[in-house]
């Protein structure tokens, strides 16, 4: 409610003019109006000073929540900040771990490459070299050099454990000896191959036969053992050397 000064002085003149018209009559009435028109004026201020008070409390907690809120709205964001920070670290961890395993495995299969490539050459090189001796020694290969191999082969049968060489007997009751040499033997160069052989294990029934794959060189086959030396043994242990087992 709102004061009006205009009014109340007004209002005093009248009241003058009627307390001097009507002082005996209307004294009581006027003041018992303007106490309580007073009262109402004061009760008027004391309501507003009360909502202004109520405003400024509701305009605190207004504030108090306001800022509540904008603190517990930076915690919320920075908390998010964290968590996608921590995000961001383990994705580029995980990344930086899955390049190196690619690295190594990359690193891995470039060696093997390159040791199946070195395996490979070397092979293919080992084999030449065997492909191109076995050329070479074909090549000078000739009946003459079966008879030095025959000779390591007598050799063989003369440094026989006994145990060893009545095995070698044993076999021959079962069977003849075959004697096969890289170029045929004529019928009359044979006693030279059968005497010693005779004389050594006391071999009689011996066949003859002839191979070209020995290169140079003799195979003696009895029933279960084989006894040979030739070029073709040489080169077969050469390229096992070389190339390992097949």
């Amino acid at each position: 409610m709102n004061f009006n000064w205009w009014t109340f002085a007004l209002q005093t003149a009248n009241f003058l003019i009627l307390v001097w018209l009507l002082q005996h009559f209307l004294f009581r009435p006027v003041r018992a109006m303007v106490a309580r028109r007073r009262d109402e004026i004061s009760r008027a201020l004391s309501e507003a000073s009360a909502e202004r008070e109520a405003a400024g409390r509701l305009k605190q907690d207004m504030q108090t929540q306001i800022s509540r809120t904008e603190a517990e709205r930076q915690t919320v964001l920075q908390e998010q900040s964290r968590q996608l920070s921590a995000q961001r670290e383990a994705m580029l961890e995980q990344a930086r771990v899955e390049a190196e395993k690619l690295k190594r495995q990359a690193l891995e299969q470039l060696k093997e490459e390159r040791g199946a490539a070195t395996d490979e050459l070397f092979q293919q090189s080992a084999r030449l070299a065997v492909e191109l001796a076995e050329r070479l020694l074909r090549d000078v290969a000739a009946p003459s050099l079966d008879h030095p191999f025959f000779a390591r082969a007598l050799d063989y049968f003369d440094r026989l454990s006994p145990t060893e060489r009545s095995t070698l007997l044993a076999e021959l009751d079962s069977g003849p000896l075959l004697l096969t040499t890289a170029h045929p033997i004529r019928i009359e160069e044979q006693p030279k191959w059968r005497d010693p052989l005779a004389k050594r294990i006391g071999a009689n029934d011996i066949r003859f036969g002839a191979d070209p794959a020995l290169i140079a060189g003799a195979k003696l086959e009895f029933v279960h053992s084989i006894v040979s030396f030739s070029w073709r043994d040489t080169l077969d242990a050469a390229k096992k050397e070389l190339l390992g087992p097949p």
